[in-house]
């Protein structure tokens, strides 16, 4: 799938055979090239199907032959590197040597890069004269280049590469080889932990570290802090943060590290002396809703009323926690009516007001007062139509519209949901009311509409020239190694730049970690100006696209055919159990890509016929997770929502609910299953598979478009 992605980037440089405005790029006073702002307004978006071309031998020569035509310099520099680069991954060296020829002079933002795959190709070669040669090339012409460590750490200049070039990968590879031979090496420790806090098995190294008692700056202990925090070593992650460069991230830090590691009493010290210290900051407030989860109710009244004085934007869901602590622990229903009468007068449009209006709908539809729910629901859109809770509400306003025979008010509810919150697991369910091919929980299964994978790349909100035509040409390691080489060893990040680094991750295939940085925009606590920013960064297509990646497609689009199955499910489910990574193992020993326990990856081999596999390889974990959902959907009648949760929590134990109760309404009984992980794991699943669909299918992007445009004329008509 990786070299898809290139061959479909070479492609899509072919803009200006087809008439497309090419890329525009200027020249710097410095010689450098710099992305003009039309960049990314200009790029053509036809999308590449990756199954046209048959062989990786009629690919390069289709790229080859486009190369020869390009119109514009920059489009044939570009094919040139890039076809190299695919030559090199398929070993073709000498081939790979071709493309570059002469390209340094030609292409001089990625010279140095040129001169890097050269070397590379050459050094396969056993050309060690000439490798030595272009190496030195790259330390006289760019020694500040990232590629010069790799120059460094081909030539054995390790301690050099170390000192010039801490935050690069290559460092990496040579701390942790020289720390196999001398283990208690302080500055090798230290050096790890500083820039490479992610490390597998870090944890070790962090507490001989820490034994060792070394003289370390306030930002190294910062960085053992984050490491130990990132490993759930709460108690040890405290100790450090105590000792770490104060500032309100690191304040809280400490706070929140006592309190997930159940030192409470010290933890509700440390989060009031967040606010003392820092009271304007975002993680003040904060601070005081943490207090009210392991306080004394008292005490967490006393916090509620703080935050309600002094944090606006945050008072709304302190007056929710404190209209539940009166009703619930203190039994003063009167001053918890108050509480959430005085959340919906004041702060009507916080997601807390939000909340409590879909809890009194969800209410008054359990008691029949269908139109009256349907009111409460028509508040919510009104006051907060962004909101979570706005996603589910309008879709089950939708559902009792119909049950009240009001068809249109239904439709525009359904309508509203998916125009409103187009990446919700509402909006298709929303879809599938309105009849649109999207399938439904009895049709998901056999839903297989055409997949365009995007090939263009808009460049990213962070990070240098240099990086940006990487990550647009589809270089991806070394744009990885370019951004943590730029990066170096920087804590506190700004949004633009968590946004770069958790896409980059996820293009080398970092995903576990590259998927959670991104979604931490929406979890991160931030001044209003960085809100704005975080809401735009939103739009930036790699957004989603990185949320939603396309790894291992070629084999789950076989084995999905195989098995008769939707892709977008299987990768939906995929994504969900693994997050793609290969090797993952779960608490409970399940598996790799797909989750296959150890026992019924046995029983699927013995039904399969077959004794050699291996869970490990992603062609035999996605042919038996395949198989297996086949198995569920079979068992029952391809009904997919009961499949994908027998895929999570058993076929014993949803036959057992089926058996107690039916299904009746789908969507009720997704509520009502009884399993919270596998209650959540449904709905999940099923949005991914939703979010494969619209983000990458043509028909379902032109109906969602249709229906934006639809409520931009009738808005304009107004």
């Amino acid at each position: 799938m990786k070299n898809l992605m290139r061959w479909s980037i070479v492609l899509m440089l072919s803009a200006t055979l087809a008439g497309a405005s090419a890329p525009i790029i200027t020249t710097s006073s410095e010689s450098d090239l710099a992305f003009n702002a039309s960049l990314a307004n200009n790029r053509d978006n036809r999308s590449f199907d990756p199954l046209t071309y048959s062989s990786v031998e009629q690919r390069l020569a289709k790229l080859e032959t486009q190369a020869q035509q390009y119109s514009e310099d920059i489009d044939r520099v570009r094919a040139r590197l890039v076809i190299a680069d695919i030559h090199l991954n398929n070993r073709k060296y000498r081939e790979a040597i071709a493309a570059l020829d002469k390209l340094e002079t030609a292409y001089p933002i990625l010279a140095d890069y040129v001169l890097l795959k050269r070397a590379q190709a050459q050094t396969q070669l056993r050309d060690l004269q000439g490798a030595t040669t272009t190496w030195q090339s790259i330390l006289t012409n760019f020694p500040n280049s990232p590629v010069a460590a790799e120059a460094m750490f081909a030539l054995g200049q390790n301690q050099q590469l170390i000192d010039k070039f801490p935050a690069h990968p290559r460092s990496q590879e040579v701390v942790l080889r020289l720390l196999a031979q001398a283990p208690n090496r302080v500055e090798l420790m230290t050096h790890l932990a500083t820039y490479f806090g992610d490390t597998k098995g870090i944890v070790p190294i962090l507490d001989r570290l820490v034994a060792s008692s070394p003289a370390l700056k306030g930002d190294q202990w910062w960085a053992i802090a984050e490491a130990y925090y990132k490993n759930f070593e709460f108690g040890k992650a405290a100790n450090a943060y105590a000792r770490a460069t104060v500032n309100p991230l690191t304040a809280y830090l400490y706070a929140r590290s006592l309190h997930r590691g159940r030192q409470n009493e010290a933890a509700i010290v440390a989060y009031n002396r967040v606010v003392q210290q820092f009271p304007q900051s975002p993680q003040a407030p904060r601070a005081l809703i943490r207090i009210t989860q392991i306080s004394s109710p008292e005490v967490a009244i006393t916090a509620t009323d703080r935050v309600v004085a002094n944090y606006p934007d945050t008072a709304g869901e302190a007056l929710a926690i404190k209209a539940t602590i009166l009703q619930d622990k203190l039994s003063s229903p009167q001053a918890a009516s108050n509480a959430r009468n005085l959340l919906l007068e004041r702060y009507g449009s916080s997601e807390a007001a939000s909340q409590l209006r879909w809890r009194i709908a969800k209410g008054q539809a359990r008691g029949g007062q269908l139109n009256n729910a349907i009111a409460t629901v028509d508040a919510i859109i009104a006051n907060s139509p962004d909101s979570d809770a706005a996603a589910e509400a309008s879709f089950w306003a939708g559902k009792w519209a119909n049950q009240i025979g009001d068809k249109s008010r239904a439709k525009k509810f359904f309508e509203f949901t998916i125009r409103q919150h187009p990446e919700s697991y509402y909006a298709w369910r929303a879809a599938g009311s309105l009849g649109w091919q999207v399938g439904t929980f009895t049709t998901a299964r056999y839903t297989a509409p055409a997949i365009a994978i995007p090939s263009a790349r808009t460049p990213l909100p962070a990070g240098s020239a240099k990086l940006q035509e990487l990550y647009v040409l589809g270089l991806d390691r070394d744009a990885r190694s370019q951004w943590q080489t730029e990066l170096g060893a920087k804590r506190n990040l700004e949004p633009s730049e968590i946004f770069t680094d958790g896409v980059l991750r996820v293009a080398v295939q970092d995903n576990l970690v590259g998927i959670k940085t991104i979604e931490s925009l929406d979890l991160i606590d931030v001044p209003s100006p960085q809100k704005a920013e975080i809401a735009k960064i939103k739009q930036h297509p790699a957004y989603m696209q990185s949320l939603y990646p396309f790894h291992y497609w070629d084999i789950i689009s076989n084995w999905s055919r195989e098995r008769r199955l939707s892709p977008p499910l299987v990768i939906g489910l995929m994504r969900q159990e693994s997050r793609f990574e290969a090797q993952i193992r779960s608490r409970s020993g399940a598996i790799g890509l797909m989750q296959i326990m150890p026992d019924t990856g046995s029983w699927i081999a013995s039904k399969k016929g077959i004794s050699n596999y291996n869970l490990d390889n992603p062609a035999d974990n996605i042919s038996f997770g395949t198989w297996y959902l086949d198995y569920t959907h079979n068992r029952y009648k391809d009904n997919s929502m009961l499949a994908v949760a027998s895929y999570n929590a058993g076929p014993g134990a949803v036959g057992r609910w089926v058996e107690e109760r039916g299904v009746g309404d789908p969507d009720e009984f997704v509520n009502n299953i009884p399993y919270e992980e596998t209650r959540d794991y449904v709905s999940k699943v099923l949005g991914n598979y939703w979010n494969y669909l619209r983000l990458y299918s043509p028909s379902v992007q032109q109906q969602i478009a249709s229906l934006q445009q639809t409520s931009n004329l009738n808005a304009s008509a107004k």
